[in-house]
């Protein structure tokens, strides 16, 4: 729908700076030593990156926060039939300590709780005949807080996972094959601050009109879209965050009301 639009798309190009004339971004220059003039930017890019590259430090009165991360699991399995559906969430019985030990502790849940999810459920073709796919998720402290080496413990963290995904989980996750996992180190190496895919946390200093604005005082034409502006993390507000920095660059539409005529 965008390249309909007239969108051109550019990959595997890393932007190294924001070239400036006043208060307005200029172009974008990319490593390879591209030159990209622009009217407007949009930066979805982690906040340590995005004050990088303006050239910035935000003006807090209280520290950013980033969330809890996360270790995911991508399992190949047997076909494990009606089992278990697209999503399933997996509770541990100490739920209250679990918050301690990933937010306060800096430690992996002592009785975890699960997200298993099995896309195979709604798409057979993604895994042979025979058998299934398993994404599997648990919350993890992150790197600010984590006292783990996750390249040494990962390992037996995730068999540990895929212990408590079959025995809560009967006749899911048998004979298992681990394809592919990413511990809280491995989102560090991504880029991402503090080891985690889910950007600031979600608490009262970091929600609604407190998290990070999506314009930058004193640039006239950058704006902030993604998990660590507004309105916050989760593929339904990161999406609202796109329209929101839309209608900072052209202005939010005119909507005439629909009137309903009942008969």
């Amino acid at each position: 729908a965008a390249t309909r639009a007239g969108v051109e798309f550019v990959y595997d190009a890393t932007v190294s700076e924001l070239e400036f004339t006043g208060s307005r971004v200029a172009a974008v220059h990319v490593a390879d030593g591209g030159r990209v003039p622009a009217d407007a930017v949009v930066l979805t890019t982690e906040l340590p990156d995005t004050y990088r590259l303006i050239g910035r430090t935000p003006r807090r009165p209280l520290r950013l926060r980033p969330a809890p991360s996360a270790v995911v699991a991508h399992v190949g399995c047997a076909a494990v039939g009606d089992s278990a559906g697209h999503h399933n969430i997996l509770f541990g019985a100490a739920w209250d300590q679990t918050f301690r030990d990933i937010i306060d502790d800096g430690r992996v849940m002592g009785d975890p709780s699960l997200l298993v999810t099995r896309p195979t459920a709604g798409d057979p073709s993604l895994a042979p005949a025979g058998r299934d796919l398993l994404y599997v998720l648990a919350p993890a402290p992150n790197t600010d807080v984590g006292t783990l080496d996750w390249d040494t413990a990962g390992p037996g963290y995730v068999e540990q996972m895929l212990t408590a995904v079959r025995t809560r989980l009967p006749g899911v996750g048998e004979d298992a094959e681990l394809l592919h996992v990413v511990t809280p180190a491995d989102w560090r190496r991504q880029g991402m601050a503090a080891g985690t895919p889910f950007a600031l946390a979600h608490n009262f200093s970091q929600t609604g009109p407190f998290r990070p604005a999506n314009t930058v005082r004193g640039i006239d034409n950058v704006v902030l879209a993604g998990s660590s502006t507004v309105p916050g993390v989760g593929v339904p507000t990161a999406i609202l965050s796109g329209r929101l920095a839309a209608d900072r660059i052209t202005g939010i539409p005119a909507r005439r009301p629909v009137s309903e005529v009942h008969r």
